[in-house]
This record gives structure tokens, C-alpha cells and sequence, in this order.
């Protein structure tokens, strides 16, 4: 293979070099000079550096690692690797204590990502692994080898950026981290053969200056505000830099003490054992060796707090350092109180609220809790104890992935937000309270209602259903709930045995004053026919509509079996109750506000007033005459529902209109006296078969919109002793109570269930409330 001569060679070589790089070790580390030429197109130049990295691939490819395919539900092993100039990772499988390699994976780093701290960089090459051998991650159990504190990094509660994004992203995978042992196989010996960052590193450290962490502080206090500055080295070389901004006023000695604090707490949780603290504090270090006495209250407390905080350590060494040996950490502290902070994007940021001996000590009472949701993830991720029965203990090892177990804090990973606080039953209970019904709670819905908890950074594994629950049953919530529009039962249709059976019955009005002060109408309908009877009326009495009944029914089409009537005074009274028993009429009332129950007639007066409507445009006063020609028009139109006229339901014939004489028909046409008395004949021994047949066309309607009605229901099942609250728009229609009463009043309970959907109530005292009530007007009550 000859050395590329153009800018298209390089292209070339490129392309092959990215088809072999799962073969080739850190490829894209190799082949960076390759790509600083594709940066500049036009100025081709072929330089020794390029040659050198060139040769290097040619002797790499003549003997490449022999690649293992894994087996099923093993587990593999992840090497990472990171220079100033690339990330490169390696995915290994162990065969008989022999390490061989399945997968290399590399990423030439761009000038931003190249800045990243080289924690950032090792926690990178891991994601770019999980992205690039995705399939891998699924199906395996990946334990990542690495020295670097990747895992308390990624599992900070208070992590922030990209690390954040990270972390969620890998959560989906069963990812395990460990200690990296001696590398034993040749392949890994050469692909971390140039990774070590020996500029950072002593030439031969002494036995006791392995494995120390160095720590540089440095706090500052000016009119600005107060800060610190802390710079964190592994024994590797790799740095961390906070810059700590107090939300606090602290002095200069104030602010040394919380920067001391601040970093062995980081150090803490990154599980340091051995850490030397430099600071350019006199008071601080004078205070820390006995050198100096304290004798400021303030002072003894911090004294206290850093003497508590050794234990959590091996080695706790603080020196003191020229103020030209700690450069870095003033800077940091500088920083810290600058006004553009929020605008710097280079180094970790974060805020300290309080002072650290100002915070109340809080005893850990968790132990002393009855076992709930969180105790087997605690017990597992505190003491590493699993349940016995080993299919439990594979579903608790794959969950805890997505948890971490900090200060005695059980803390969830989230998709979309950084960290979430894990509450017990009693702390769940306290802020679903708090947030729904508390200063700041507006009873919202149950969906919003546990989205706004997750917002405010809480979890727990019921946390949707138990905000539903709570909501159900908040009062406040029940009785100022919406009105549901939308039906609670399926269609009942009314139907009547025979003709003139039964009769609907409702009054119409005021209507404008007409001749002898009438202004009211009355009005029957029969269920069977559709035909309508009407009469004027002045005022609306108990004996005018016993009148009506007399005259207009029962002496022309004798006595029905039903009336349906609206639960008016002239209807639900006690002498027409014992009129409707002195001709044994069944008489029922329509339910309260529920006018469907009554439809039929509900819908002939519609039909009346769109009638009059039409004929008397600006003669209101004359309807009484026009009357006559709306029932005329409509009991010889033929309805939909029966598919004839009211007329040829009631007398078998079809009635001669004004257009038949204007216009003669057939039957006028044809008409002789000889026929004229055996046709109706005739016609009333056929009106038995026609009357039949519209009852199947009814039956056959009332199931089509009974189809198209039940598609709407929303069922709400009441059953008998349950508790109701009921319309308040109804029980009060007047509306004295204002626009701020609620929407809905009670609780009453259900008496018995007269039939579907229909109930009688009572108060919680057991006086009966009067009138049956629809479940339209009624919603259940939870306690």
C-alpha cells in the first residue's frame, strides 16, 4: 500500500480505515493525522508526522487481533481509554481466564469536546461504546474496567449538563462498574500501552505517596459576594474544578473553612480514602495542627465540623501553601464571585445556600420504618444483600440500575430530569397534601397533579395512581367538579301496546296575549299514533287540564292506560292524582330537570311554536287562529319513525288535502258515491296490518338511535347505599346562591333504584327527598 498523493488518496484511506476500525485499536488516535489533513482541503501536504502514523497502520494491519464472537447472556467486559485528541474503547470477553477482544470502538475528538475535563472524556468514551454497540449493551451485562471514578461521577444527585444526559442515557443498560485489575493480555497492554498521562505523575513516587488525592482551596469574600475555589487531582493526573458561589455573607476566614469543607465533601462522595488538603489559610491550618487557639464561636464550630468529617477517611493530610503555589484555586475563587459566573461554561458551577454549620443535624430514622417500597432497594445498594429467591433478585438488580443510595438517600434516574427523591408512604402522603390542597395547591386534576410532583423532583411507584385517589376523594374537588355532558346511561325508549294507550302531556307558554286573554297552550300526544291534541288556555289550573283530559281524550279516543307529565303544580297535585285514579290512569312524572323522560311531547311543542313561527311573521297576536292549520299540517305529514301520518294511523285512509281539490288526485278523479262506502270499509279491516308494520318501523328507528346515542356514554354505575352529590344548577335553578357556589351539593345517599339510571334519594339524616332524580344530575361521592 503506497502513501497517499492527493487529497482524494487520503479520502480513500480514510474510508477503508473507518470499514476496519472495529478491528483496529484505537483507530481514531492513529489516524489523526489523516484527518488534520481533510480540515484543509486545498493545502495538501503529506508531512512526516503523517508518513510516521502511516507506517505504524501498515505494521498494525500485517498481524491484526483475532475478533471473539460472545456467547449468549455472558458477561462482557469494557475497556475506555482517552487522550487530548481521541476516545477509543475496547469490548472484551473471557474465555477460560483469557481475555480476547469482540469490538474496538474510536472517536476523534473535536476542538470543544477536546477541552473536556479528562474525567468527562473516560465518561464520553463510554457513551459513545453504548451508542456504537448498542445491541451489545442490550443483551449483555457490561462491567466497565477503569480506574477513574466514573461511577460516583455519573450517579452525583447533583450532576449537571451533559453528564446528566449521560447518565439517563445509559440507564437503559445494565452497566456495572470495577476496579481495573492487572492487564494480563497482550492486546490490552497495547491498547493502553500510550494512555497514561505520565507528565502528571512522579517519576518513582514514594510507597506512601500512592494513591493520595490532591485537594488545592481557596476561598474569597469581597462586596460582590463570597466564594471558593477547589481543585480536586487523582493520584492519575486528572483534575476537577468547582467554582462555589455562597448565596450567603461570609467573611474571608468564613469562606477558607467552607472551601476546606466544600472539597472533602466532594472528595467524600467520590469515595476518596487518602487526600492531602493544600490551602494558603494560616487560621485555617494554624487551626487544624493545634498551632492556633479559636476563640471565635464560629471559628470552634467549623473546627468541630472538619474534625467530624475525618473519619470518612484514611489519610487526611492539610498543608499550607505559598499563595504562588495556589493559583489555580484563587482563580476558581475569583470567579466564583464575579458577576458573569452564570455566563462561564468551562468549569463546574454550583451554590452553597447555607453555611455547613448552620444546617440542623437530622436523625436517620429510616431504620426504625416499617419495610415499604424502597427497603429491598436500600438493603441491596447500603449492604449488598439480595433476596433469596433468586428471580426476585435478578428483577431487583436489573431496577436498582436506575437508583443510587447517597447520605442515606434513596435517589431515582430520571428521563427527563436529573434526579429524583424517593419518598416513603408517610413523605408521599405529606406532599401530595401539600402540593394539591396546600399554600400553593389549586386542586388541580390527577394527571397534572403527579407531572408537577415529578417537576418538583419526587418519585414514588404509585405516585399517578395514589394523586388520582387523593383527587377522587379531595371534597373541595367533588363538589366543584365539571359537569359531564356526556350521557351516564344507554337510551330507554318509551313505547306504547296500542293506540291511544299512552299519552304525553305538557303545557306551552305565555305565548303573546291573544283574544279572551289566552296566552298558554295545552298539549297531549299519543305515544303510537303521534297524534296531537291542543287547547287555549287563560291560566293554568288543576281543573282546566282535568278538563282537557275529559273532553279531549277520553270522550274521543277513551281512556288511556298512561300519561307522562312534567312535575308542574297543575300535574303534581292531589286532584289530578285522584282524577287519574278514579279512571285508573297510571300517572307518571317526568324526573327533575330530565325532560328527555318526556320527550315525545317535548318534541311536539317544539313542532308548534316552529310552525306558528313560520305563519304568523309579524302577527304575533293571531296564533290562535293559525293554530288549527299547524295541527292540521301536522297530523296528515307523514314521521319518520312510523313511516305514516297520524291521520292514516288513527281512521286507515289517508285525509284529502286542499291540493287534491286544486289539483285533482287520482282517488278524486275516480271517486262515485257506489264506492265510496264499501272502500272505508275495507280500509278499517287493513288498518291492523298497517299499524303493525309502523311498530316494526319504530322498533327498527329507536334501535338506530339508540346505536348512535350509546357510542356517547360514559358510564357512571350508582348502585343502592351508595353516596351522590347532586346538581346544584338543578336543586337551586333560581340561582340564588351566585357564580362562586359549587357546582354540585350534598353528599345524600342512594335510597333505591326505581330502574335504570333513575334513583330515589334521601339525606344522611333519612328524610327521603321527594321526586326520583336521573343519573345525569348526579355524581358519586368518595369518601
Amino acid at each position: 500500500m503506497k502513501p497517499p498523493q492527493t487529497i482524494r488518496d487520503v479520502q480513500r484511506l480514510n474510508g477503508k480505515i473507518a470499514a476496519l476500525s472495529r478491528f483496529v485499536s484505537k483507530s481514531a488516535e492513529k489516524c489523526l493525522p489523516f484527518f488534520k489533513i481533510l480540515r484543509d482541503p486545498k493545502g495538501f501536504s503529506w508531512s512526516d508526522d503523517c508518513q510516521a502514523a502511516f507506517d505504524k497502520l501498515k505494521e498494525y494491519l500485517a498481524s491484526p487481533p483475532l475478533i471473539s464472537k460472545p456467547k449468549d447472556g455472558e458477561d462482557l467486559y469494557l475497556y475506555l481509554a482517552a487522550t487530548s485528541g481521541a476516545v477509543s474503547a475496547v469490548l472484551v470477553r473471557e474465555e477460560e481466564k483469557v481475555q480476547r477482544p469482540v469490538y474496538y470502538v474510536s472517536k476523534a475528538l473535536n476542538d470543544a469536546e477536546g477541552r473536556y475535563p479528562e474525567v468527562e472524556k473516560f465518561a464520553y468514551a463510554l457513551i459513545i461504546s453504548a451508542r456504537k454497540l448498542r445491541p451489545y449493551f442490550q443483551a449483555h451485562t457490561i462491567k466497565v474496567l477503569t480506574d477513574k471514578p466514573l461511577k460516583q461521577v455519573l450517579a452525583k444527585p447533583d450532576t449537571s449538563g451533559r453528564l446528566i444526559k449521560w447518565s439517563v442515557e445509559l440507564g437503559e443498560y445494565d452497566v456495572k462498574f470495577e476496579s481495573r485489575p492487572a492487564i494480563k493480555s497482550q492486546v490490552l497492554t497495547n491498547f493502553f500501552g500510550d494512555n497514561t498521562p505520565t507528565e502528571c505523575m512522579e517519576e518513582n513516587p514514594s510507597e506512601s505517596e500512592k494513591g493520595i488525592w490532591k485537594l488545592s482551596v481557596d476561598g474569597s469574600s469581597c462586596f460582590t459576594g463570597s466564594g471558593a475555589g477547589l481543585v480536586l487531582t487523582s493520584p492519575y493526573g486528572w483534575t476537577l474544578e468547582y467554582a462555589l458561589r455562597f448565596k450567603f455573607k461570609a467573611t474571608n476566614n468564613e469562606a477558607e473553612w467552607e472551601a476546606l469543607i466544600a472539597g472533602l465533601t466532594i472528595a467524600k462522595h467520590l469515595e476518596v480514602q487518602r487526600i492531602e488538603a493544600s490551602s494558603d489559610s494560616q487560621l485555617v491550618v494554624g487551626l487544624e495542627n493545634g498551632e492556633y487557639e479559636s476563640r471565635e464561636e464560629l471559628m470552634t464550630k467549623y473546627l468541630a465540623h472538619f474534625q467530624g468529617m475525618k473519619s470518612a477517611f484514611e489519610v487526611l493530610r492539610i498543608v499550607k501553601v505559598p499563595r504562588a503555589e495556589n493559583i489555580r484555586a484563587d482563580q476558581l475563587s475569583k470567579l466564583a464571585t464575579a458577576e458573569e459566573l452564570e455566563k462561564n461554561q468551562t468549569v463546574l458551577v454550583d451554590y452553597l445556600e447555607r453555611p455547613k454549620i448552620s444546617q440542623a443535624e437530622v436523625m436517620d430514622i429510616d431504620d426504625l420504618q416499617e419495610p415499604n417500597w424502597m427497603t429491598p432497594f436500600v438493603i441491596w445498594l447500603r449492604d449488598g444483600i439480595l433476596p433469596e429467591d433468586p428471580m426476585e433478585a435478578r428483577k431487583l438488580v436489573y431496577r436498582a440500575n436506575r437508583f443510587q443510595f447517597r447520605d442515606g438517600v434513596l435517589y431515582k434516574r430520571s428521563f427527563s430530569f436529573p434526579w429524583l427523591r424517593c419518598l416513603n408512604p408517610s413523605e408521599a402522603d405529606y406532599a401530595l397534601r401539600e402540593v394539591h390542597e396546600g399554600i400553593c395547591g389549586n386542586h388541580t386534576g390527577g394527571r397534572t397533579f403527579s407531572h408537577k410532583l415529578l417537576r418538583q423532583g419526587y418519585y414514588w411507584p404509585t405516585m399517578h395512581q395514589d394523586a388520582i385517589n387523593l383527587v377522587r376523594k379531595c371534597d373541595k374537588c367533588q363538589r366543584n367538579a365539571n359537569i359531564s355532558r356526556s350521557p351516564s346511561q344507554p337510551l330507554t325508549s318509551i313505547t306504547a301496546p296500542w293506540p291511544f294507550a299512552q299519552w304525553g302531556m305538557d303545557f306551552v307558554g305565555p305565548l303573546p296575549m291573544a283574544t279572551g286573554q289566552r296566552k298558554f297552550l295545552i298539549v297531549a300526544v299519543d305515544y303510537f299514533t303521534k297524534w296531537v291534541e291542543a287547547e287555549l288556555l287563560a291560566t293554568i289550573t288543576e281543573k282546566n287540564t282535568e278538563s282537557f283530559v275529559w273532553k279531549s281524550i277520553i270522550c274521543r279516543f277513551g281512556v288511556p292506560r298512561t300519561t307522562i307529565t312534567d312535575n308542574g303544580k297543575q300535574f303534581d297535585c292531589q286532584a289530578f292524582r285522584d282524577f287519574c285514579r278514579e279512571w285508573r290512569i297510571e300517572h307518571r312524572l317526568a324526573l327533575v330537570a330530565y325532560p328527555q323522560s318526556n320527550g315525545q311531547a317535548e318534541v311536539i311543542n317544539r313542532e308548534i311554536i316552529s310552525g306558528l313561527k313560520k305563519l304568523l311573521e309579524d302577527s304575533k297576536g293571531r296564533w290562535t287562529e293559525e293554530l288549527a292549520s299547524v295541527l292540521w299540517a301536522y297530523r296528515t305529514t307523514p314521521r319518520t319513525t312510523t313511516g305514516e301520518s297520524p291521520y292514516s294511523l288513527c281512521f286507515g285512509t289517508e285525509v284529502v288535502i286542499p291540493v287534491e281539490v286544486g289539483v285533482q288526485s287520482p282517488r278524486v278523479v275516480h271517486f262515485t258515491e257506489d264506492n265510496n262506502e264499501e272502500g272505508p270499509r275495507s280500509i278499517l279491516d287493513l288498518v291492523e296490518e298497517l299499524r303493525d308494520k309502523a311498530v316494526i318501523r319504530v322498533a327498527a328507528y329507536q334501535e338506530r338511535v339508540s346505536r348512535y346515542y350509546n357510542k356517547r356514554v360514559s358510564p357512571r354505575p350508582l348502585r343502592q347505599g351508595d353516596l351522590v352529590l347532586r346538581n346544584s344548577a338543578v336543586a337551586d335553578p333560581t340561582g340564588t346562591r351566585g357564580k362562586l357556589a359549587p357546582a354540585w351539593e350534598g353528599p345524600y345517599k342512594i335510597k333505591r333504584v326505581l330502574r335504570r339510571g333513575t334513583f330515589k334519594l334521601e339525606t344522611l339524616g333519612g328524610r327521603e327527598i321527594a321526586r326520583a332524580w336521573n343519573a345525569e344530575h348526579l355524581r358519586k361521592y368518595y369518601q
